[in-house]
């Protein structure tokens, strides 16, 4: 990031009505020195800018004109710099990088949200924080990772009810509905009902209206596009809403049934095994499970094989894109406070997908059925083929 502060010595100077030569005299420096700091050229030596800010009497911050805001490609940037130092630093340097990100534009609220989401999507990888006793921080103890997953989510509830007080009516919404998620995960139901209230609020979507507004003004191609999008989102919207509701049919097996089957179709229709394989993976994974509950082992088979086949041809990075359908979404994408990428990296989110199959107390007793061995021998080589590049990376620092 630029700093602007060959401008800012410019106007103070001529505010003082004193030539380039007379500062250079004060401060020690030629006459072109200044000019260079001036144009930009170059920057003052650091030990300068104390005695600059005391002949323009004024403090160091004001003279350096830090820039409290980022732009979206900045937030994009320091997200994905943070995510990737999971992979060359220890957890300790990541925390104290992303604090550090926070004290510095600590009045930046689209920053500060995406921050919040940073400690949703990786408190399990952050270090064991120093209110855990030295007894108990001991990896993958139960007490240990629960207070760890507390911390993390607290600090990320104090950043989204920052950003409630401050933000935009657009941040706001986002921030509450972040908030609420991290107190659900805190296990903190009446809080969660406390902020987004306990019944289905009026849906009054304005994506058609933003279209046809653009539309009158003769802009179909922005009207495409906004359209484009909000189609994009409500699918993806409505297949999160699938998976949720499959963990509440353990006791209705034909709605199961028919719930699988119409989430089965709707992937087909909108092709999410390549447009969104994640939010699919989910899906069944969630079907999956209600059928082990319900002791199901027909319907779990086709469910597993296909979450495995999926899992096993899902490519690395994987990022948010359209296809021969969407193919006005990409402006759309790049304008998102994240762009692309995912809130985790592609190496993690699959790691965490093959961890839920192979770890889950649900699906151990079908291991060793024979039906079910080679899906479950299929999904340890994915998870070693990703431990593999996890390694490698590692060894290539």
């Amino acid at each position: 990031m630029e700093l602007p502060i060959g401008q800012e010595i410019a106007k103070r100077r001529k505010d003082k009505q004193i030539t380039q030569t007379e500062l250079a005299d004060f401060m020690s420096v030629s006459k072109a020195s200044v000019s260079k700091w001036e144009t930009g050229q170059s920057y003052p030596d650091i030990t300068l800018l104390p005695l600059l800010a005391a002949f323009f009497d004024c403090s160091v911050d004001d003279l350096l004109v830090i820039n409290s805001q980022l732009t979206t490609q900045e937030i994009k940037r320091i997200y994905q710099l943070l995510k990737d130092s999971f992979e060359t630093k220890s957890a300790d340097d990541v925390l104290l990088m992303l604090r550090g990100f926070i004290r510095r534009y600590y009045s930046c609220y689209p920053f500060l949200l995406q921050m919040g989401l940073f400690y949703l999507n990786h408190w399990d990888l952050l270090p064991i924080p120093a209110q855990v006793t030295r007894t108990e921080q001991v990896p993958n103890n139960e007490k240990t990772v629960e207070d760890q997953r507390k911390y993390y989510l607290q600090e990320a509830v104090k950043l989204f009810e920052l950003v409630k007080t401050n933000g935009s009516a657009d941040l706001l919404q986002q921030a509450s509905y972040y908030e609420a998620y991290s107190m659900l995960m805190l296990g903190q139901a009446e809080d969660v009902l406390g902020v987004l209230g306990n019944k289905t609020p009026v849906f009054l979507p304005v994506e058609s209206l933003i279209a046809a507004a653009h539309q009158q003004m003769a802009d179909g191609s922005a009207a495409e596009t906004v359209l484009q999008s909000a189609i994009y989102q409500y699918v993806t919207v409505l297949l999160s809403l699938l998976t949720n509701y499959t963990l509440l049919l353990t006791k209705k097996p034909q709605a199961m049934e028919a719930t699988y089957q119409r989430g089965l179709a709707f992937c087909e229709t909108f092709d999410l095994s390549r447009l969104h394989p994640v939010i699919m993976l989910n899906f069944l994974a969630a079907c999956l499970t209600t059928f082990a509950v319900q002791g199901n082992s027909a319907r779990l088979l086709c469910a597993l094989t296909r979450y495995v086949s999926l899992l096993e041809k899902t490519e690395d990075p994987y990022l948010l894109h359209g296809d021969a359908y969407f193919d006005q979404i990409e402006s759309w994408i790049d304008e998102l406070e994240l762009g692309n990428q995912m809130p985790r990296s592609s190496n993690m989110v699959k790691k965490q997908l093959t961890g839920l199959i192979l770890e889950s107390p649900l699906l151990q007793p079908f291991k060793d059925q024979q039906s079910f061995t080679e899906l479950f021998q299929r999904l340890q080589a994915v998870a070693a083929h990703t431990a593999d590049d996890t390694h490698g990376k590692e060894e290539t620092r």
